[in-house]
């Protein structure tokens, strides 16, 4: 159970980089949905692991369990949110194209009547 737990956090961090380094658009869509879907799966085994060793130490589940929790939570948050603004600025674009297809050719200016 750790090995998977480290190998789906290493995939997560990794993921969570990739999406960074790239412009809004649908591989940061599909980046961020996977980021926040490695980081709950990280948490929910991380959990798991923690309590099967027993659970934290007496007085430092803040650090020995809370923290982690958080750390992965804010990743799967930073993933869903980065996902939304690409979902946004992709309908933007969208938007955009169909506005100019739809106005009507415009008429060149009017030369001096000769």
């Amino acid at each position: 159970m750790v090995f998977q737990t480290a190998a789906l956090s290493v995939i997560a961090l990794l993921l969570l980089l990739l999406m960074l380094t790239r412009k809004a658009g649908h591989l940061k869509l599909l980046l961020g949905v996977l980021t926040a879907a490695a980081a709950v799966a990280s948490m929910v085994f991380f959990i798991l692991t923690v309590r099967a060793s027993g659970g934290p130490d007496a007085g430092k589940a803040a650090v020995q369990l809370y923290l982690p929790c958080g750390i992965y939570a804010a990743a799967a948050v930073w993933g869903l949110a980065a996902a939304a603004l690409s979902r946004r600025k992709l309908r933007q674009e969208k938007a955009a194209r169909q506005a100019e297809r739809k106005q009507p050719p415009q008429d060149p200016p009017a030369g001096p009547a000769v």
